[in-house]
């Protein structure tokens, strides 16, 4: 478990914040001890010893395993380092609109956008699922611009290798006076854990999910995804959350959806079916003939489908023939034509957007859009406030029950 250095044994002039009725901006900034770079700062914040990335073999043989029409492969086989590239190379295809207009979206509204979040008075600002953090140079830049006080900057990811790839190379295109640069090798639910530990419970932080990667979740798992942010996972209380940035894709134009997920260039395709590749691997499939005949891809393809009642787009692999092995023990049987899901995007207006974040306790209180795809950005706060919050005040009765102000 990584270490935490207290603001006061770093520098005697950054002082713990106080608590106080009235809302403060607590100016102490957390720095944590690094555990895994000192280069790059990154912090192995893992409730296990071994990385999700590396242990995909019980996962893929349970998917498999499952009855028809619920099969899957996990959506992690398609973040190895060949996987990524193939993902970038997908990214500089006009028809893949979603990464365009979310970077004219945010090279449109950047300052707002910033300047909002400045005004939070965060402490801390994670971004979730960072990746190559293509975006986050333009994002910290205008950000520290507007800043007046220190401010720690983590990019949470499971993939360490590609975690410390991005950070060097965001450190060497940004020059920052405020912000301070680190990383949190981890799960989405390792961050939530860590940042609830009671030593930054006097921190205010502000969290930013770019590229509409929320909505891989479907609603309700979403909704649970940001509650685990936004209140303590063992008290239920709420956290000193400032605010959520969610970047969102609002589209539901199916010819324009469709072809944004099976490009012309058969990019997408590639990127997809590279999950078989990558099982093989997992499950050691080098002379092993039931995991080379199972998971071989010409016996497969490619199939992408827009469900509109959903407001989704899933991507599936399909077995060409009927396939039975056993894998890991476990006897796996796939008839022709079965769908096997790979991975889903949603496509959320900003009702949907504004539903997902209620079940979470959370509402919208700004957003930027670009109209024509319906392209958004969100920025939620607390229905529910900390004391310490900055933001509002959530009144303590003598019944320990919150109640709330509201802007």
């Amino acid at each position: 478990m990584a270490s935490i250095l207290l603001p006061s044994q770093l520098d005697p002039l950054i002082r713990a914040p106080t608590r106080s009725t009235t809302p403060q901006p607590p100016r102490a900034v957390p720095h944590l001890h690094p555990t895994a770079s000192s280069d790059t700062n990154i912090i192995n914040i893992r409730s296990s010893t071994e990385c999700p990335l590396d242990n995909l073999g019980t996962a893929i043989v349970d998917g498999l395993s499952q009855p028809p029409g619920s099969k899957s492969l996990p959506a992690l086989l398609l973040w190895d380092e060949k996987g990524q590239t193939l993902y970038d190379d997908l990214l500089t295809w006009p028809e893949y609109y979603p990464y365009r207009v979310e970077a004219e979206l945010l090279n449109d509204k950047i300052g707002d956008i910033t300047a909002t979040i400045a005004l939070s008075r965060a402490d801390i600002l994670v971004e979730l699922g960072a990746g190559n953090m293509s975006k986050s140079s333009l994002f910290l830049s205008s950000l520290d611009k507007r800043l007046h006080a220190p401010l720690v900057y983590y990019a949470l990811d499971v993939d360490g290798a590609q975690l410390e790839r991005s950070l060097a190379q965001l450190k060497q295109c940004t020059t920052l006076k405020w912000i301070t640069v680190c990383g949190l090798l981890g799960t989405y639910e390792d961050g939530a854990r860590w940042l609830a530990r009671p030593e930054l419970a006097a921190f205010r932080r502000t969290l930013v999910w770019l590229g509409n990667s929320i909505t891989n979740c479907e609603e309700q798992g979403a909704s649970e995804l940001l509650e685990a942010f936004s209140r303590d996972p063992d008290t239920g209380r709420p956290q000193n959350l400032a605010g959520f940035l969610l970047l969102v894709d609002g589209c539901q134009d199916a010819a324009r959806i469709e072809l944004a997920y099976d490009v012309p260039s058969g990019k997408s395709r590639g990127w997809i079916m590279h999950a078989l590749e990558a099982a093989r691997e997992h499950l050691g499939g080098d002379g092993d003939s039931d995991v080379e005949s199972l998971l071989a891809d010409g016996n497969w393809r490619f199939e992408g489908r827009w469900h509109p009642e959903r407001q989704r787009y899933e991507n599936y692999l399909v077995p060409t023939r009927p396939l039975m092995g056993i894998i890991g023990g476990q006897l796996i049987r796939l008839d022709e034509g079965e769908r096997v899901a790979m991975l889903g995007s949603g496509k959320w207006p900003e009702a949907t957007v504004s539903a997902v974040a209620a079940r979470s306790g959370l509402e919208i209180k700004k957003a930027w859009r670009n109209e024509e795809f319906q392209y958004g950005a969100y920025w939620l706060q607390p229905i529910i406030r900390r004391h310490d919050s900055g933001i509002d005040i959530a009144e303590m009765g003598e019944s320990g029950k919150e109640s709330t102000k509201r802007e």
